[in-house]
């Protein structure tokens, strides 16, 4: 379902929602996945067990430009959102209009750096910004955006990705170039 919402700096369906409490907020379900598909074509790269949970890993060197995952599944409102799917849900915009993505695919598992290695394009495609080697993370940076962005403060978390400029505490959108530079 492709949902069509005015042109705005803030996330529709989810100004109310997102000034509550999380224990306070109610969710239609506990999640819109029903388990991770894999994708006819191949891509290089591979979730893999991590000390943390799960991470994306190249599979193969890869220069920069390569596609090495793409989030796909169903677009839906903000307020249709599990309370599981909350934290992985992708949001975008695009021709001005907010879209979220339940990604059932192994993109779910490319972690947060603040000086990543990938980005994520308008065709919502995890594309590499420079070279990477095999058994290296697939990261991007979760929070590029502009400070007029509604962040979810769900969605805050501590970072420990070591980078020379990381973030600590991600809690709002930021320009990632100043963070990049290194």
């Amino acid at each position: 379902m492709l949902t069509n919402y005015p042109q705005t700096d803030k996330i529709p369906n989810s100004e109310e929602t997102m000034e509550l409490p999380a224990e306070k907020r109610t969710f239609p379900c506990k999640s819109l996945i029903k388990g991770v598909i894999s994708h006819s074509r191949p891509y290089p790269s591979s979730p893999t067990d991590v000390p943390y949970g799960k991470g994306l890993i190249a599979t193969q060197d890869c220069p920069v430009g390569t596609v090495m995952e793409k989030f796909e599944g169903p677009v839906v409102e903000y307020s249709e959102l599990g309370s599981d799917d909350i934290i992985y849900a992708l949001n975008f915009q695009q021709d001005g209009q907010w879209k979220w993505m339940v990604a059932p695919t192994p993109a779910i598992y490319a972690n947060h750096s603040c000086r990543p290695n990938s980005t994520v394009n308008g065709n919502q495609e995890i594309v590499t910004i420079r070279p990477i080697k095999a058994g290296e993370h697939v990261v991007f940076m979760y929070n590029y955006g502009t400070a007029e962005d509604k962040w979810d403060p769900l969605w805050t978390f501590e970072c420990h990705c070591g980078a020379k400029k990381c973030q600590g505490l991600v809690n709002r959108y930021r320009s990632w170039e100043p963070l990049y530079e290194e």
